[in-house]
């Protein structure tokens, strides 16, 4: 992590900062007015975002924000916010960081963007990464280590189901997994082994929770949720494989960059730059974008 600024370095930031909110119009609010938003969340939707470095995030941020580096929610936005008009409120610890990224935001369309200061102070500090939460229905899976899914698959007792994306599956997977798309999933049982009991993981294990929940109504067969997910068969040093050795399913769950692509790099290159070149032609054909051009 870098030093600190000195106190003059950061007041020279922040008087910076504050131009650059003045300009596109920044708008701040207090204490009160995040009070009053969190009220109305449930009429407006609500982003809290934490948009300090993730090594700051994990040393102590408060309960509810989001780890949103400013850098990413800007080139990412989607990943951290999926309503459109909703409110955006953006917090940092020295005033500098949140004004920045949220100039950002507003030339890129979003309209209700805010910035206030992390309320640390009477707030619910935590630690450690931010909490996964996903939504979905969950039921009572029964549950195997990493050491006994090992003897398992020596036995042929078990078949491994991996639900990470494609990308993360092929730079690291349980060795013998075989990937599938939780949403097709009827489609891929029939590619894969039928005998044996069906162990769902994913990198943290919380998205195979929800997928053993649908394993459950479709299949009579023995379902386990592998216990820590992924991580923790990493973890324990057990094999790990990479590559594209067991795929169920077509890899069409993400968006590949051209450095994803398995081919030849250059060509998927000149693809995308001749795609980015006539962008500007696309978004006055679509006719819906709403950048914003400040003068």
């Amino acid at each position: 992590m870098a030093p600190p600024p000195s106190r003059e370095g950061l007041a020279q930031a922040r008087a910076a900062a504050d131009r650059v909110a003045r300009r596109f119009g920044v708008r701040r609010i207090d204490s009160a007015g995040l009070a009053r938003f969190e009220d109305e969340a449930d009429r407006f939707s609500l982003y809290r975002f934490d948009v300090r470095s993730p090594e700051e995030y994990r040393a102590g941020h408060v309960r509810g924000w989001r780890s949103a580096p400013g850098g990413q929610l800007v080139q990412a936005t989607d990943r951290y916010a999926g309503t459109l008009r909703s409110r955006l409120v953006l917090g940092d610890s020295e005033g500098v960081r949140a004004p920045l990224t949220a100039s950002w935001l507003i030339q890129m369309g979003w309209e209700n963007v805010f910035t206030t200061e992390i309320p640390f102070e009477g707030g619910a500090v935590e630690t450690g990464p931010e909490p996964v939460r996903v939504l979905g229905e969950t039921v009572p899976i029964a549950t195997i280590d990493a050491k006994r899914l090992e003897t398992a698959l020596g036995r042929g007792e078990a078949v491994v189901l991996d639900f990470a994306t494609s990308l993360r599956y092929r730079a690291g997977h349980i060795a013998g997994a075989w990937w599938v798309i939780r949403s097709r999933l009827e489609q891929a049982l029939e590619r894969v082994p039928q005998t044996g009991t069906i162990v769902a993981t994913s990198p943290d294990g919380v998205v195979a929770r929800l997928a053993a929940a649908d394993l459950r109504k479709i299949t009579d067969r023995p379902v386990a949720l592998l216990n820590g997910g992924s991580a923790a068969w990493r973890d324990a040093g057990l094999p790990m494989a990479t590559g594209t050795e067991r795929m169920a399913d077509e890899p069409i769950d993400v968006w590949y960059r051209p450095y994803d692509e398995a081919g030849p790099v250059e060509a998927a290159m000149r693809t995308y730059l001749a795609w980015e070149v006539e962008l500007p032609d696309q978004i006055k054909r679509d006719g819906t974008a709403r950048f914003r051009v400040f003068r």
